[in-house]
């Protein structure tokens, strides 16, 4: 599949206005599309994680953040050397929201109780 990287770049421009305007499915619609492209730069992962965070949604945070893991590894093997630390703030993001999501288990399992 080849890859259009100037629709992707105004697919995250567009994205953050319709994030700006309040259109958060739309934005997320835009941003969902250069992930399943393997976008090399981390505006929709960030956005993504940032918004599914904020939605409580921790189950597409993770998921987000595991692919940006998986392409910033690759863009680190590539010796673009920006990639590595933002490869670093993906990993520690994914602990937290795991973390997050653990604690969440542990509060539903002791109001079970």
């Amino acid at each position: 599949m080849e890859i259009n990287e100037n629709l992707q770049a105004e697919r995250n421009l567009k994205g953050a206005e319709f994030e700006k305007s309040g259109n958060l499915e739309k934005a997320i619609e835009l941003y969902e599309e250069n992930v399943a492209e393997d976008f090399k730069g981390n505006h929709p992962y960030d956005r993504l994680a940032t918004i599914y965070k904020n939605q409580n949604d921790l189950e597409n945070e993770i998921r987000v953040l595991e692919k940006a893991i998986v392409v910033y590894e690759e863009i680190t093997i590539e010796d673009r050397l920006e990639g590595l630390p933002k490869l670093f703030r993906f990993k520690n993001r994914l602990e937290k929201a795991i973390e997050t999501k653990k604690q969440l288990a542990k509060q539903k399992k002791a109001k079970l109780k």
